[in-house]
């Protein structure tokens, strides 16, 4: 993503105001995710140190997530599979289409601030901070919507109680993140979870998130991200954090071998 100049702490904002069911008082299964990388074809997003491009990363990372996630059984659908532009409008369609059970955007982030490191995890829902309305505002252009639809969608989620289920499911990512990535970085740094009205996460039928995975003006953060085997410890922690909340959901681990 690119960067906005902000004063904001990394502190979680405060939990939004919304009923909440206790986990298992529904068992749900989650069989099937929709992972849509990134940006893609003429919207590089970031353009990375050492040569990268935001939009190759996250494509490497979701295909690594998809087999990932396979190995546990749950099924998959890439919102693009190849380096094509794809409004924020058909990815949201394409996961619906899927009938996904969830929805995970994964992107990387750069902050003016060079020094400033970490991953943090966006679920849907209204923002008061004016960092994360400059950066969903720049985010959602070229959505793909009508002015007409975009307010809908953004009015929605006042009354949306998806997002309860997209919150928990951010929570569970970003803990998983900080317990895989801290066994290979030990400056791997939580910036915590935080709600911001992201188009692409309103749209969805289905608990969504975006995981800004790494920071990529950070130096040391880049480096590590050009080695694949780094790449490789971040998916598992997506995909941990997504089998854990299976569990909370559904009350046990996803069969072996179950595509949905």
């Amino acid at each position: 993503m690119p960067a906005f100049s902000s004063g904001r702490s990394a502190a979680t904002l405060p939990a939004l105001a919304a009923a909440t069911l206790v986990p298992g008082t529904i068992p749900l299964e989650v069989r099937h995710v929709a992972i849509d990388p990134g940006h893609g074809g003429r919207d590089g997003g970031t353009s990375l140190q050492f040569g990268m491009l935001e939009k190759d990363l996250t494509l490497d990372l979701a295909r690594r997530l998809a087999a990932l996630l396979a190995e546990a059984g749950i099924g998959s659908t890439l919102t693009r599979t190849d380096d094509v532009e794809v409004s924020l409008a058909d990815r949201a369609a394409r996961a619906n289409a899927a009938h996904a059970d969830l929805f995970v955007s994964i992107h990387v982030n750069w902050l003016p601030d060079r020094s400033a490191r970490g991953f943090e995890t966006y679920f849907l829902g209204p923002s008061d901070d004016p960092f994360l309305t400059d950066l969903a505002s720049h985010e959602n252009r070229d959505s793909g919507f009508t002015v007409a639809d975009t307010r809908r969608l953004l009015d929605g989620i006042y009354a949306d109680l998806r997002r309860t289920e997209s919150q928990r499911l951010a929570e569970s990512i970003q803990g998983s993140l900080f317990e895989v990535l801290r066994r290979e970085n030990d400056q791997a740094h939580s910036r915590g979870v935080m709600s911001a009205p992201f188009v692409v996460l309103v749209a969805t039928d289905m608990p969504a998130v975006l995981a800004e995975v790494a920071c990529l003006s950070n130096e040391r953060e880049a480096r590590l991200l050009a080695i694949p085997a780094y790449r490789q410890h971040i998916v598992e922690g997506l995909a941990d954090g997504i089998l854990k909340y299976a569990q909370i959901v559904g009350g046990s681990t996803p069969a072996q071998g179950d595509q949905g």
